[in-house]
C-alpha cells in the first residue's frame, strides 16, 4: 500500500513501564494497528476539536482506572491463593509429623 502522505517528522516521547503497558492495552481494546496510529489519530481529534473533545481524554481516564482496578484485584486474588496454598502446605506438613510420630509410637 502506498504511502500517500509520507511522513517525515517524529515526535518522542518518553514513558514509564506502566504508561507503556496501560497505551499497549490501550491500542489493543481500541483496534488501532499500532501505538502510532491510535496516537496519531488521537493528536488529531485533539488539535482540531480544541478542548471540546474530551471524550477520547475521558474516555483514556476511564479506562486507565479500570485497568489499575483489574490489576488490584488480580493481587488481592494472587495473594489470597498464597494464603490458601500456605495454609494447605501447613496442614500437609502438620499430618506428616503426625504420621511419624505415631509411626515411632508403635516401634
Amino acid at each position: 500500500m502506498a504511502v500517500l502522505m509520507p511522513r517525515i517528522r517524529m515526535i518522542n516521547v518518553r514513558l514509564s513501564e506502566e504508561e507503556y503497558v496501560e497505551l499497549e492495552r490501550f491500542c489493543i481494546a481500541s483496534g488501532a494497528r499500532s501505538i502510532s496510529d491510535l496516537v496519531r489519530s488521537t493528536m488529531h481529534r485533539v488539535v482540531r476539536g480544541g478542548n471540546q473533545d474530551n471524550g477520547t481524554a475521558s474516555s483514556v481516564n476511564e479506562y486507565s482506572t479500570q485497568v489499575r482496578d483489574v490489576e488490584r484485584r488480580v493481587k488481592e486474588i494472587a495473594a489470597e491463593l498464597a494464603s490458601i496454598k500456605a495454609g494447605r502446605d501447613r496442614r500437609r506438613t502438620a499430618a506428616a509429623d503426625e504420621k511419624d510420630e505415631t509411626a515411632e509410637v508403635q516401634l
